[in-house]
């Protein structure tokens, strides 16, 4: 999961890490990395502190107050970790880390995008525990299409209708 994030991150990090000046060069792909480890850590928090509420609306598209906290916390760690102003960084943040949510909430719920799995996403968080990735998976299994059987929840059956014939 944290190579498809980073691809999306390199997609949308030219203009708001690579072409800023506020970012010194040497530090480009470090940034870009921060980005992605303060994606991962943010979502992965929401689990263990049990916040399906917040994790399921970012996952929507939804839930601005989190993906605002991920933003927050990357701007504060690329301040810290590579001298960036506190402005600036805040820029970046806000440059960035709602297109790269954006981006991968949109390419998860497209069928014909192959690029994202939810699935393995949720499972990437979790460390492939599970704990309430059957809730979310249920709660927005219809809106990512991954619901086959249209019975109201993601299980084994979907998945063979996902891989069968």
């Amino acid at each position: 999961m944290l190579d498809q994030l980073m691809n999306i991150i390199k997609e949308h990090g030219q203009k708001a890490v690579v072409e800023n000046n506020e970012v010194p060069n040497e530090h480009n792909d470090a940034v870009m990395q921060e980005a992605g480890s303060s994606i991962f850590g943010g979502l992965q928090q929401m689990i263990r502190n049990g916040k399906m509420e917040d994790l399921t609306g970012l996952l929507q598209g939804n839930n601005n107050n989190a993906a605002n906290g991920l933003a927050e916390n990357f701007a504060g760690s690329i301040a810290q970790k590579f001298g960036i102003n506190a402005e600036s960084a805040k820029n970046i943040a806000g440059g960035l880390i709602p297109q790269v949510l954006g981006s991968l909430v949109s390419k998860a719920k497209d069928p014909n995008d192959k690029s994202i799995d939810l699935q393995g996403i949720l499972g990437s968080l979790t460390s492939g525990k599970g704990g309430g990735v059957q809730n979310i998976l249920n709660s927005v299994g219809g809106q990512f299409g991954l619901d086959k059987d249209k019975d109201g929840d993601v299980d084994f059956g979907d998945i063979t209708k996902m891989f069968g014939k």
